[in-house]
């Protein structure tokens, strides 16, 4: 009800307004600024969190031998293979001489002019029982099957947006008559002269492809298709290379090396022309890579000789000599080092802009204590010394921390000491086998604010409850201002009607007395 002040044209409303609102104001100040804050909090604590998760993967990389003791492999030529280099390869000099790539078998089944048609004959090939087999009159019939199949459900489709448009039941034969005819029947009412030269425009054309099977047969890319699509065929497949006037029909084995010839090849039954040589014949025969390390003989069905060597891969590409230097990847291993600097000092530059306030009031987090105590471990682990290696410590490297807390690289002292002795610089991060390098001890800090349920997570989820306990409060609030918001009304209420009362009575004296 609103409070209108009928008897005594007061604007009582107005004046219940502004009492609620200044009632409710300090609390409502209240609410906002601790959502506000939480809020802040939150934002501030998620940007921090992937600065770690970025560094945790660094830190990681570091952590293993894959990323610090990195090889590389320098090649005298590049036009006979590649090599690929892991861990796990010892440095050195290698020679490989490659004396044959792998290949395919391939073989030309049929030949024959471009514009041919077949309409009998046999192709079949592959091991026995597993033989696909191409059956050219059993193909024609199964095309022509297709063209009536291809012509039902055209016009099943054509009844169906017929039947939906104007509320045909098909499953009722007069009504499934009646779309026909709206179909088909210029002189139906539901006639549409689009719709039908369309549906006459696509039978035609399946019409016109079945003639063209019974009275011509298949054509080449027909076969082609039946032999690829063939659910026993998973070891070849079918191309057609064109020359001149002429189409060869050529059979491809999917995978190199002997183990994957195709066995057993046939071709007969094709009528014989001039313009027709169904004789089968080899254009490539499968073989096996092979490769001489130094008097050793290196063979793969493949040319992509996986760990020949440990550590190594070798990928195939021409018959010639090469020499193959492996030596630590010291241009690699630097790149991850700085990196690793990087991530470091977007966590210290994240942190800065969070914790330190300025002229417009306080950071979201200032005096934050988890986010103090995350910093100064961190800084523990990165000044700390090590006994894993003679460097000792990262100032050692040229890495060292500046005033604003970020690290910072000399990179002609750090250039020196990978050259020096990349072993060591190795050992500094990653360890030894009796002593811990810095990478384990940075994770031992950075599991405790990663991984889920880790510090910042157990703060972010109590600052998701604490605002919806504020959101309760807010409700409690808005409650507690509608009860008062009645109160006040009736109360004014009361005082109207006592207001007009008087009015009344002061009207009636006034009358007796004039």
């Amino acid at each position: 009800m609103i409070m209108t002040g009928i008897g005594s044209g007061i604007d009582y409303e107005s004046m219940i307004s502004a009492i609620i609102a200044a009632d409710r104001a300090p609390k409502d100040n209240q609410l906002n600024r601790q959502e506000g804050m939480n809020k802040a909090e939150m934002e501030a604590l998620k940007e921090i969190q992937n600065t770690i998760n970025g560094f945790r993967d660094t830190v990681e990389d570091l952590g293993s031998k894959r990323e610090l003791e990195k090889l590389k492999a320098i090649l005298s030529n590049e036009d006979f293979l590649s090599v690929a280099v892991d861990a796990n390869a010892v440095a050195g000099e290698y020679a490989f001489d490659v004396k044959q790539l792998a290949t395919a078998q391939r073989d030309q089944l049929l030949k024959a002019g471009a514009d041919e048609t077949f309409t009998q004959g046999v192709i079949k090939f592959g091991e026995v029982g597993k033989e696909v087999t191409v059956d050219i009159a059993k193909l024609q019939a199964d095309l022509i099957a297709a063209q009536d199949t291809k012509t039902q459900e055209l016009t099943d489709s054509q009844l169906e947006s017929v039947a939906k448009k104007h509320g045909y039941d098909l499953t009722v034969p007069a009504e499934k008559a009646e779309a026909e005819k709206a179909l088909t029947d210029p002189a139906h009412a539901n006639y549409d002269k689009d719709r039908h030269d369309s549906y006459q425009s696509r039978l035609d054309a399946i019409t016109t492809e079945k003639t063209r099977l019974q009275n011509d047969g298949v054509k080449f890319e027909e076969i082609q298709q039946a032999i690829n699509n063939d659910p026993k065929n998973d070891f070849a497949k079918a191309t057609l290379v064109r020359s001149g006037d002429n189409v060869s029909l050529v059979l491809n084995a999917k995978d190199t090396g002997n183990a994957n010839s195709i066995n057993s090849i046939d071709v007969s039954g094709f009528t014989p022309s001039p313009s027709v040589d169904s004789t089968v014949v080899n254009l490539q025969a499968a073989q096996d890579a092979e490769v001489m390390f130094g008097s050793m003989t290196l063979t793969s069905a493949s040319n992509k000789m996986e760990n020949v060597i440990d550590g190594m891969t070798l990928n195939l590409k021409a018959v010639g000599a090469v020499n193959v230097k492996v030596e630590a990847d010291q241009s690699g291993v630097k790149d991850t080092i700085k990196t690793f600097v990087d991530e470091y000092n977007k966590i210290i530059e994240t942190v800065n802009t969070y914790t330190k306030s300025s002229e417009d009031g306080a950071a979201a987090l200032s005096g934050n204590a988890s986010v103090r105590s995350m910093v100064s471990r961190l800084r523990g682990v990165i000044s700390d010394e090590y006994g894993a290696s003679t460097f000792s410590t990262l100032s050692q490297l040229g890495i060292t921390t500046s005033q604003k807390g970020v690290l910072e690289i000399d990179n002609t002292k750090l250039d020196k000491a990978i050259e020096d002795d990349f072993e060591q610089v190795a050992n500094l991060f990653i360890g030894t086998d009796t002593q811990p390098g810095m990478m384990d001890k940075m994770m031992v800090v950075l599991d405790d604010y990663h991984k889920n349920g880790g510090i910042y997570d157990q703060r972010t989820d109590q600052l998701e409850y604490n605002n919806k306990t504020l959101q309760k409060d807010r409700e409690q609030l808005d409650e507690r201002m509608k009860a008062k918001t009645i109160t006040l009304r009736d109360y004014y209420a009361r005082m109207d009607s006592q207001i007009a009362n008087m009015n009344q009575t002061q009207s009636m004296l006034i009358g007796m007395l004039s």
